[in-house]
């Protein structure tokens, strides 16, 4: 009789623990990770509009400070300003992009752009007064590469057919920089 009260115990908490585990789902592999959000980059791009501040070197589009917004379209603005006074020398460039992004992937972007830029230098030397700059105004059409070397901070370099028009002179120049995003 003890015996068969000792079995009769096991099998109903054998019953009641499969039941119990029945209820819980316990997955045995992690569920995947959603594609491309390793970094985030990728909610970022196709989400909502980003900001980014930082510095850029080329004659395309200016050479200095750099603003840029970039939409979920793959669509960005960015405008470019450099001023520097020393002694009677004054320097001054503006400059604007738009760019549009073929491949946007959460490490890097490559892009389509589309700039124009004024530059200045002026000092107060009376024998050449004015712009001392022979093409202050330059337009022209490239691509870049932007790579993230983090979620906020992204390098890039691109290339431009640059125009003079002043002096109707055609190059192939480069510009680099670097941009901080808010997001």
């Amino acid at each position: 009789m003890r015996a068969r009260s000792i079995l009769l115990t096991t099998a109903l908490l054998l019953l009641c623990t499969a039941l119990l585990r029945a209820q819980t789902a316990i997955p045995l592999t992690p569920p995947p990770a959603p594609a491309d959000t390793a970094t985030g980059i990728e909610d970022f791009y196709r989400s909502r509009i980003a900001y980014g501040i930082g510095i850029q070197a080329g004659l395309l589009s200016g050479a200095g400070l750099t603003a840029r917004v970039t939409t979920p379209t793959g669509l960005a603005a960015q405008i470019t300003g450099f001023i520097i006074t020393v002694g009677d020398y004054f320097h001054a460039n503006v400059g604007g992009e738009l760019q549009y992004g073929f491949v946007r992937h959460p490490d890097a972007r490559f892009y389509a752009m589309l700039g124009a830029g004024f530059y200045s230098s002026t000092t107060s030397d009376t024998a050449k007064p004015g712009n001392r700059i022979a093409n202050p105004f330059r337009f022209g059409l490239g691509i870049g590469y932007e790579w993230f070397a983090s979620r906020n901070l992204a390098f890039d370099i691109a290339g431009a057919i640059h125009v003079f028009p002043s002096t109707g002179e055609v190059y192939p120049l480069p510009k680099a920089g670097f941009t901080v995003y808010f997001r």
